[in-house]
This record gives structure tokens, sequence and C-alpha cells, in this order.
């Protein structure tokens, strides 16, 4: 009677024992290698490198305990006042440009690129607007909030803190200077 040997489903027939063996310690010492490697790294884990997988455990700051923003507040010459936020002004989300174009708007360091800036704020906000009465004044607002962190929400966007007035300037100031 002839021996035959019958491959079940799933294994390898002509696998040697011995060989595979030495491809699961060779495995094994590259992970371990890489792991040894790649764990100094603050921020990655042995594989990946999101911090939420760090072998670090993540430090969280407390929130401080008041934050502030400026506010837009302009005045039409029908009297009507608008409250525009500076991420509004441009059209595309760019937000740390549009609150750049604010503070260059009401900083006195830079003449030229101050009265630049705030043609460019009185345009983009007569677009914004579209109203029928022209701008008459547009005053920048630092407004600051208490932060409550186990409050829901943290912070009361309808009660601030303190409001300080940065600086203003009207449409005259503009055609003064061309």
């Amino acid at each position: 009677m002839e021996n035959k040997t019958t491959s079940e489903p799933g294994y390898a027939s002509n696998s040697n024992p011995l060989q595979a063996l030495r491809l699961i310690k060779i495995f094994l010492l590259i992970v371990v290698l890489g792991m040894f490697v790649v764990g100094k790294r603050k921020s990655t884990w042995p594989i990946v490198s999101w911090a939420l997988y760090s072998g670090y455990s993540a430090r969280f700051r407390p929130p401080e305990p008041s934050v502030s923003a400026i506010e837009l507040r302009v005045y039409t010459t029908t009297g009507d006042l608008h409250v525009v936020k500076p991420e509004q002004v441009l059209t595309l989300p760019r937000d740390s440009l549009a609150h750049d174009i604010v503070e260059q708007a009401f900083d006195n360091e830079d003449v030229s690129l101050r009265d630049a800036s705030r043609r460019y704020l009185m345009r983009a906000i007569s677009n914004l607007l579209n109203t029928n009465s022209d701008i008459k004044t547009i005053q920048a607002w630092k407004l600051s909030y208490q932060v409550e962190p186990l409050e829901v929400p943290p912070i009361q966007l309808q009660a601030p803190t303190s409001e300080v007035m940065l600086d203003s300037f009207s449409r005259e100031d503009i055609a003064e200077k061309n």
C-alpha cells in the first residue's frame, strides 16, 4: 500500500515547518526592532504616527480662563449697525488671512499697509453687506469671554466679560489719504 499524503485546503502541501518557523522568527525580530527604533520618537507608536496611539501619555493643558475675539461694527450712513466677524470678510474660507487684513487695517506701524488694508476692508464689507447705503464708520472691538470648561457651552458668546474698542476709521479717512 502506498503512502499518500492528503493536503487539507488552506495549507501548503510543500512547506517546510522549519522554514515557516524561521520566517516567523524573522518577522518577530523585525517588529521588535521596529518598536525599539520608532518607539524612541515621542509622537509615534511602533507602527503608526498618530498621537492617539503614542506610547507617551498626552499632556492636556487646561483651557485659558478667558479668550478674546475681534469683532467689526459697521455703521452705515442711514444709522444701521452691522456686526461682522473677520472670517466673514473674505468669500473663500481663509480665516487667518482675513484676521491678518483686519489686524493690518488697525495697525499704525506701516501706514501704507494700513491704508491699503482699510480700502480693501471697506470694499469687502460693502460687498458682504450689500446695502443701499454707504458705510460711514468701521470700528474694531476686542471682546473677551470667560471660559467655563464644565459648562455647556463653555463660552457664552452672547455675554462678553469686556468690550474694548481698538480703533475706528471712516470713509473720509481713506479718501483723504489718496
